[in-house]
């Protein structure tokens, strides 16, 4: 079940992009997947309320509201509920840049919706699906599955390679990283020097040094000659993230 939300201070249009979601969802989203849509929220305050006692996977945000503003709100579901997926839905397209810092999956600019809701919709289901996937590894004290976004880095150590996690928890395993690299490549990791692999949802920011660090504050270094391709993967996958 996929628990969906809207949160906007101007109901006309909260009511309209409700109504759109349903359309949608009666179409665009594979068999075994079922939405579930709460009322629309007026207020920041309402969502967080609604929070104590509910759960909201996707949450499509305003960002401009009194009182406390969607990127506020946003900054302490990232804090709260790390699993919610934010889209923000903004008639300032100059706000798309400065909405990176609170890790939306995309944004929604109201006056091209429905250009724009259509894929964003299909993009946010099937996130949620990813959300949900899991790998299985062969640890030396034993088998272990973990969730992809779970994962947020692997450092290899000889013919070992350790799995850092955003728990805290390491687990090590035997193999090499390019037998790793070939499991995991279909999902968004990139091999950015032959010690390190990273989970590309996980980076907080690039430096011109030649280094990453993770939302985890761990500071891993991009080998030279992989980083020109690293940056295209990076952006790339930013821009499956944002909506043109």
């Amino acid at each position: 079940m996929i628990n969906i939300a809207v949160c906007d201070d101007n109901p006309q249009f909260a009511g309209l992009l409700l109504q759109h979601l349903k359309k949608l969802s009666a179409y665009k989203i594979p068999p075994r997947v079922d939405c579930r849509f709460t009322p629309a929220f007026s207020s920041a305050k309402e969502v967080l309320e609604y929070l104590k006692n509910g759960v909201i996977d996707v949450l499509f945000l305003d960002i401009d509201m009194p009182e406390m503003n969607g990127f506020e709100l946003a900054k302490t579901l990232c804090e709260s509920n790390p699993d919610t997926v934010i889209v923000f839905v903004s008639s300032y397209e100059e706000f798309v840049y400065s909405s990176f810092e609170y890790c939306p999956f995309r944004f929604l600019r109201k006056s091209h919706l429905t250009e724009e809701l259509d894929i964003t919709f299909q993009k946010v289901i099937e996130k949620c699906v990813l959300n949900s996937e899991a790998l299985l590894f062969n640890t030396t004290d034993g088998e272990i599955v973990l969730r992809i976004k779970d994962i947020i880095c692997f450092e290899g150590q000889k013919n070992y390679y350790v799995i850092k996690t955003v728990s805290g928890a390491e687990y090590k395993c035997r193999g090499t990283m390019s037998s790793l690299d070939e499991y995991i490549k279909k999902y968004d990791f990139f091999r950015i020097h032959s010690a390190f692999i990273v989970n590309l949802e996980h980076i907080e920011s690039i430096s011109n040094e030649g280094f990453i660090v993770t939302k985890k504050e761990q500071r891993l270094s991009v080998s030279q000659k992989r980083a020109s391709a690293f940056k295209d993967a990076y952006m790339q996958y930013i821009r499956r993230r944002i909506s043109k």
